[in-house]
C-alpha cells in the first residue's frame, strides 16, 4: 500500500508542477492507508489511500485552461482522462490509471487548483 500511496502522491505533485510551474504544489491531505469498511461492520479487509495536492497562481486565474492543462499532463503520463462539462464555474477532469483515480478541480471564484487521488483498494 505504501508504494501505491507514494506513486499517487508523486504523480499528483508532478502534474500540479506541470500545470503551474511557477508555484510549488503542496500536499494538503495525506492521512495514510485507511479501511473504508471499518465504520460499517469491520469485516472489510481492503485499504485505500487518498492524497490531495493544491497549487495555483493568484495572478492568473483561468480554471478552464488549468483543467485542460491537467488533462494533457495526465494523458502524457499514461492516464485516461475525461473533462466534465463546466457547472456553475466549477471545472473538473477525472483520470484513471491502473486502478488509481484522480479528480482535478478548479473554480472561477478561486485561484487554487485541487488534485485529489485515491489508490486502488488492496486486501
Amino acid at each position: 500500500m505504501t508504494d501505491a500511496r507514494e506513486f499517487l502522491r508523486e504523480e499528483l505533485l508532478a502534474v500540479a508542477a506541470i500545470v503551474v510551474p511557477a508555484q510549488r504544489p503542496v500536499v494538503t491531505h495525506d492521512p495514510g492507508p485507511v479501511n473504508p469498511g471499518a465504520l460499517f461492520d469491520g469485516r472489510a479487509p481492503a485499504t485505500v489511500s487518498s492524497v490531495t495536492v493544491e497549487t495555483g497562481n493568484p495572478s492568473s486565474v483561468d480554471p478552464a485552461w488549468a483543467v485542460a492543462a491537467a488533462s494533457a499532463a495526465l494523458q502524457a503520463r499514461g492516464w485516461t482522462t475525461e473533462i466534465a462539462p463546466e457547472e456553475a464555474g466549477h471545472y473538473t477532469v477525472i483520470a484513471h490509471h491502473n486502478g488509481f483515480d484522480v479528480t482535478v478541480h478548479a473554480w472561477t471564484t478561486d485561484w487554487r487548483i485541487t488534485f485529489t487521488g485515491q489508490t486502488p483498494s488492496t486486501a
